[in-house]
């Protein structure tokens, strides 16, 4: 990893997301009820879309600083 890459943070947090996502999907085949669904709204709900507004804006970031990496080089 270069010092400049935001990449690799982002798409482990993305696969973190995924797999939690998978998890819950499967707890939810023996889990439903009043506080599963409690679990979800106060709990994962929230974070989701906190989760996308992040990667998208480390991808815009690490636009950033391709391009200023390339002005310092040329």
């Amino acid at each position: 990893m270069k010092p400049t890459d935001l990449y690799s943070g982002a798409a482990r947090i993305r696969h973190a997301t995924e797999d939690l996502l998978r998890v819950w999907e499967d707890a939810g085949d023996n889990w439903k009820d009043s506080v599963s669904e409690a679990f979800y709204r106060e709990r994962l709900e929230p974070i989701l879309p906190i989760v996308k507004n992040t990667l998208d804006t480390v991808g815009r970031m690490q636009a950033l600083l391709d391009q200023a990496c390339r002005d310092v080089e040329s």
